[in-house]
């Protein structure tokens, strides 16, 4: 299993954060002598150094790349993060490392399944842990937190949209919603065809997709989370309603252990608007009219 952990370091120089590392995975592997590790020095051109660790449970790489770049998508203070790769039997025992990384260093922090799921975040010192991914496991992490299922929202509007237009409209349905305030734009490069926007405590990425429109909303929603769902579902309203052409709102559910659920929730055909009533939202979805 890859995932990569983001995390805020609070350490001065690279000296004081690889001890610190490698002293996390000693308390792990029991010793010294059952795990091993390599330094890369900065080479020339001034690439980045680099801290390989292994043991019996799982590896790991230290980097700084993109780190910047989930920091302003995700609205998190982290700076510091590693590549994991866990082995089958040692999950229970990455997890123990998780949970003393998450009580050793305060602030924010993240961890993401193939650079996208994520299955664990602390936000605003608020713990979320997903329960697909941790099943029972999640004990072990010996912390508070909030349990709850990743949800991956999908709203795909058909109809040729410039990069440009979608900003614009994006920003339209911003100043009309209540505190608007609390939210900004985050670019991606020139050449990238969407956009993100970090909108008080949701992250909605809007992209251009050939002819369509894809706009996306993923967090680990807890069962007390009806006031961002609405939300949410208030921005994917205005957005049909800004952007003509059919479209289709779908939800994808966990992907944890053969568990995956993709389910189509709500879809506009030919002018016709149809309600999936036999997904939990669909209670939601009355309430907001879609046309």
């Amino acid at each position: 299993m890859e995932i990569t952990y983001y995390f805020k370091n609070h350490f001065h120089n690279r000296e004081e954060i690889e001890s610190f590392l490698l002293h996390q995975v000693k308390c792990i592997a029991g010793s010294e002598g059952n795990f091993s590790f390599t330094k890369q020095e900065e080479s020339e051109e001034g690439e980045e150094d680099d801290l390989y660790v292994k043991c019996p449970f799982f590896s790991f790489s230290t980097s700084l790349y993109d780190v910047n770049n989930i920091s302003r998508v995700y609205d998190l203070h982290i700076n510091y993060s590693l590549y994991c790769s866990v082995h089958t039997d040692g999950e229970k025992k990455f997890l123990e490392f998780l949970s003393n990384m998450l009580k050793s260093c305060s602030g924010d922090a993240l961890l993401l399944m193939d650079s996208e799921y994520r299955v664990l975040e602390r936000k605003r010192n608020v713990l979320y842990a997903d329960s697909h991914f941790f099943n029972d496991d999640h004990k072990v992490l010996n912390l508070s937190y909030k349990l709850g299922v990743y949800k991956n929202f999908v709203l795909r509007v058909e109809g040729s949209f410039a990069k440009e237009e979608i900003k614009l409209k994006s920003l339209e349905i911003l100043e009309d919603s209540e505190n608007e305030d609390k939210a900004r734009v985050v670019e991606d490069s020139d050449d990238s065809p969407g956009i993100t926007i970090v909108w008080d405590d949701l992250q909605i990425h809007a992209i251009k997709v050939r002819t369509a429109v894809n706009v996306m909303c993923d967090h680990i929603f807890t069962s007390d989370d009806v006031a961002r769902l609405k939300k949410m579902l208030s921005f994917f309203k205005s957005v049909t309603t800004r952007f003509a052409g059919d479209y289709q709102l779908t939800r994808v559910q966990g992907y944890w252990r053969g568990y995956r659920k993709e389910s189509v929730l709500l879809e506009r055909k030919n002018g016709r608007v149809t309600v999936n009533d036999q997904e939990e939202e669909a209670y939601l979805l009355y309430g907001f009219n879609f046309n």
